[in-house]
């Protein structure tokens, strides 16, 4: 607000220095008119060339406000025309020197840039020969010396109004840059402040997703193959119907696996270990797992562990033993092998564990029905860096290889 009242003040400063020579134009006119020194047609002859001056400034001047300061060719030819004018009344009418005198400010009202000195040394010149400087028409030296130092005072005054006019245009430029730099700033703080509200919601959608595959990894690794196993169970108890030995041994394998399910969804929904790793190393984990596993599909499995066994992340060893988990549920569905082989092997800076068989195999480009098991196996794998490999022919059983990175227990906690 201050800025625009700054504005609306130099415009009304424009505007009376602009009036201000009828008004002063008006008055020694009226001075001029009713002097009864002079014969009334002189007088006449003197208002008359009052009026055309009054005709003559406010047409160039009041009539057409936007060429004072800016356009230089109709203001050079007013300003001469307004100083030659002036000086006339002036020779006519001491009084009109005040007209003359109101040139020096005009000159800078008009007049753009440098070229309002010279409007302002023109004044001087006529200034130097009205009736008002008491001399001798024939001291011309003591003219001229007059009209410098009137010219230079006058364009002394210019020069500090112009420097004064400079600063304040130059603060006003830098008031409206702030201004501009403020608002840009607020626009990025609402640029901002959506674009984190939309971070979040991705965030937010980002976290539900991962939650919702890691609640389905989880499920497919318990629920899943503990249902997988119990149903197998069941079948088998059903082909042995006549053993009553052989079915209630079956009934034991299910009912254990449900209470070993039921257990592992209970830990998947707390976000804790596999059951087997709560209390135990990798390698006995799945030393049990293997064991049971074969016990249960009645197929031969071996583990066989090589490097120096170390404690790793809670998270490498759960990932390493669900690989290891839904490679083994993959062959008791689909491979109808003779034989499985389960290697641990620990390197420098990877763990790798093998899981084959000489089961049906199959293509490359199918997945053996392995479906969302492998799936989420990837997933798992890649969320630690690491890899899955695949391979496999008809009639020539499957390899799964998973690499993961080996990084310690300590770092592991650390990091978390």
């Amino acid at each position: 607000m201050d800025g625009e009242g700054g504005v609306l003040r130099e415009r009304d400063w424009d505007r009376a220095w602009r009036v201000l020579l009828l008004g002063l134009l008006a008055v020694v006119t009226l001075a001029a008119a009713f002097d009864p020194g002079t014969p009334a047609r002189y007088r006449a002859v003197t208002v008359a060339l009052s009026a055309a001056l009054a005709l003559w400034h406010w047409w160039m001047v009041l009539a057409h406000p936007q060429w004072p300061e800016r356009v230089l060719a109709p203001m050079a030819v007013y300003f001469a025309g307004l100083a030659v004018m002036a000086g006339v009344l002036s020779a006519r009418h001491p009084a009109y020197a005040l007209v003359v005198l109101v040139c020096f400010p005009m000159a800078f009202v008009a007049l753009p840039g440098w070229y309002a000195y010279l409007g302002v040394a023109l004044t001087a010149l006529v200034a130097a020969g009205t009736p008002f400087v008491r001399l001798e028409p024939g001291d011309l030296w003591p003219r001229l010396l007059l009209a410098l130092a009137s010219a230079l005072f006058a364009a002394f005054l210019g020069w500090v109004i112009r420097a004064m006019e400079a600063e304040v245009e130059r603060r006003r430029a830098a008031n409206r840059a702030l201004e501009s730099a403020n608002e840009r700033l607020a626009r990025l703080g609402e640029e901002n402040a959506a674009l984190q509200g939309r971070l979040l919601a991705a965030a937010r959608e980002t976290g539900v997703a991962g939650e919702r595959g890691r609640m389905a990894r989880e499920i497919h690794d318990t629920v899943a193959q503990g249902l997988s196993g119990i149903v197998t169970q069941l079948e088998a108890a059903e082909a042995v119907a006549h053993d009553s030995a052989a079915v209630r041994r079956r009934l034991a394998v299910a009912r254990d696996l449900a209470r070993e399910s039921l257990t592992e969804v209970r830990r998947s929904l707390d976000g804790l270990r596999p059951g087997p790793l709560a209390e135990s190393r990798l390698p006995e984990a799945l030393s049990a797992l293997v064991s049971g596993w074969s016990g249960t599909h009645e197929v031969p499995a071996t583990l066989t562990v090589t490097g120096t066994a170390r404690l790793l992340h809670p998270e490498v060893e759960m990932t390493l033993f669900r690989a290891v988990q839904e490679a083994l549920a993959n062959v008791a569905r689909h491979a109808r092998a003779g034989r499985t082989a389960v290697t641990l092997s620990y390197m420098e800076d990877v763990v790798v564990a093998d899981v084959r068989d000489d089961g049906a195999g199959f293509a490359p480009g199918e997945t053996g029905g392995a479906g969302f098991g492998l799936t989420a196996m990837r997933q798992r794998v890649v969320r630690l860096a690491g890899s899955v490999e695949v391979e496999s022919a008809p009639g020539q059983g499957t390899a799964v290889s998973v690499t993961v990175p080996a990084i310690p227990s300590a770092a592991g906690q650390e990091a978390t």
